[in-house]
């Protein structure tokens, strides 16, 4: 069965998998969240001017797209800086003094993975960088560098970690993703029943305008060793937001309602 909220799973042209069950949900939390923080920052700009929140994703950055999610009217400060926009501390600076120039407040939502050196990382069994038991994290450091630097705007910057409560608030779960979630479960158990093992149950999508998801099976050993990052297509010029493409493909994932 499928398993990662990351969505980093399969290839880029999404034929393997088009998307994992928990990213829906992973996407609801940040597109409600940015939401709330938006109005915290509107409020507090005057003495702290940016708030910096850290994503998961160790190397793909579909979780910070999410945020967009939020404001897919691009009414808010936000920048989104994914593990493959390839910025660093200094540039990002730079965008932000020129956000603080135009509105006197800047959103940074930046990947854990995001490149800002070294964070003490601490490993788990898998020899994954285990971001929440290392010495510091992407936030903090993003946060101490804009504090050392001139900011064209009065007051500080401040940062928020969620951590694993982006996968684990069940009021922000997706109904879409619930549903999915089950129902590829219940393929995995036909195809086990009835075709034996080797294979890996997905999601795939239904040709078409009107968002359908479609249940089916894949070898184990295509998907087995696959990474997906954020198609470049998704990602804006300036590398600090995601295109409408991204948009119209992840929000029909997080779905509309609240779960019962």
């Amino acid at each position: 069965v499928p398993k990662t909220i990351d969505n980093d799973l399969g290839d880029e042209e999404f034929t393997i998998i088009d998307h994992t069950p928990g990213y829906g949900s992973a996407a609801r939390y940040w597109a409600y969240l940015v939401q709330n923080v938006n109005e915290e920052n509107k409020g507090m700009s005057v003495s702290e001017c940016v708030s910096v929140l850290q994503t998961m994703g160790r190397k793909s950055g579909f979780i910070t797209a999410a945020a967009r999610l939020g404001d897919p009217k691009r009414e808010m400060p936000i920048q989104l800086y994914m593990a493959e926009s390839n910025h660093t501390l200094e540039s990002l600076a730079e965008n932000v003094n020129r956000q603080l120039k135009e509105t006197g407040r800047c959103i940074v939502i930046v990947n854990e993975g995001f490149n800002v050196g070294d964070l003490g990382e601490q490993y788990d069994g898998f020899g994954h960088i285990e971001y929440g038991a290392s010495k510091t994290t992407v936030a903090q450091k993003v946060v101490n560098y804009l504090n050392s630097v001139k900011l064209d705007a009065r007051g500080n910057v401040t940062g928020q970690v969620p951590g694993v409560l982006q996968r684990s608030v069940s009021i922000h779960a997706s109904k879409v993703d619930i549903e999915e979630a089950y129902e590829v479960g219940k393929k995995a158990v036909e195809i086990g029943i009835n075709e034996g093992t080797g294979w890996m149950a997905t999601i795939l999508r239904a040709p078409g305008n009107i968002y359908k998801a479609i249940y089916d099976k894949v070898p184990l050993d295509t998907v087995a060793n696959s990474v997906r990052y954020m198609p470049a297509n998704w990602i804006t010029s300036d590398g600090i937001d995601v295109t409408d493409d991204f948009v119209s493909y992840a929000m029909p994932l997080i779905g509309d309602g609240w779960p019962s």
